[in-house]
């Protein structure tokens, strides 16, 4: 298979296992966390995701990929 698909499948499993990870199974105390305070009252607390830090994690897989892409050259 081409370096290139392996690359690009393997960093996309472990994007979706964050992405899991950091939405469900996270609070928001974990610096990895995508969820954020959106609401509170006085016997309540509404949290959603950011979209901010979906799009930040995003970007940092996308940057390793290419980087891990770099550093795996062809052997000859």
């Amino acid at each position: 298979m081409d370096r290139k698909i392996c690359i690009a499948l393997i960093v996309f499993v472990f994007f979706l296992i964050w992405l899991y990870l950091a939405i469900y199974e996270s609070s928001i105390e974990h610096w990895w966390s995508v969820n954020e305070v959106e609401q509170t009252t006085e016997d309540s607390v509404q949290i959603g995701v950011s979209f901010i830090k979906v799009l930040g994690g995003t970007v940092i897989f996308i940057v390793s990929a290419f980087i891990f892409y770099l550093f795996t050259g062809r052997r000859s």
